[in-house]
């Protein structure tokens, strides 16, 4: 086998290894939605290659009002931001990150100590 050969043979694994691993770590579900098994396309309503849409967490979760609802009682939130929020009704996905750790939009100016699931 040449050398040219075996470099572009080990340069393809290389590269297969590399994207099962990136693909395997873009389909990870985190929390909740790992533990009920939701399916992907339950999320990315138009398409794998799209991020989810609020239609999509609205599918399962019904509406803002309901989400305000659920949230209404907790006594560990300092501030319930989907009630108290100044901000109006944000897309569910620029607080809550199914793929990766998720982030309150509302700490980018407060210091509130709450968990962003």
């Amino acid at each position: 086998m040449s050398t040219l050969l075996r470099y572009l043979s080990i340069s393809a694994l290389a590269m297969s290894a590399m994207l099962l691993t990136i693909n395997a770590n873009a389909i990870e579900l985190r929390g909740s939605h790992k533990a009920n098994h939701v399916a992907c396309k339950s999320c990315h309503t138009k398409g794998m290659k799209q991020a989810g849409t609020m239609e999509g967490c609205l599918s399962c979760h019904q509406s803002y009002e309901a989400v305000r609802a659920l949230t209404e009682g907790k006594t560990d939130l300092e501030v319930n931001p989907h009630i108290d929020g100044h901000m109006g009704e944000l897309d569910c996905t620029e607080c809550h990150h199914i793929h990766k750790p998720s982030k309150a939009v509302c700490n980018e100016c407060h210091g509130f100590d709450f968990v962003t699931p």
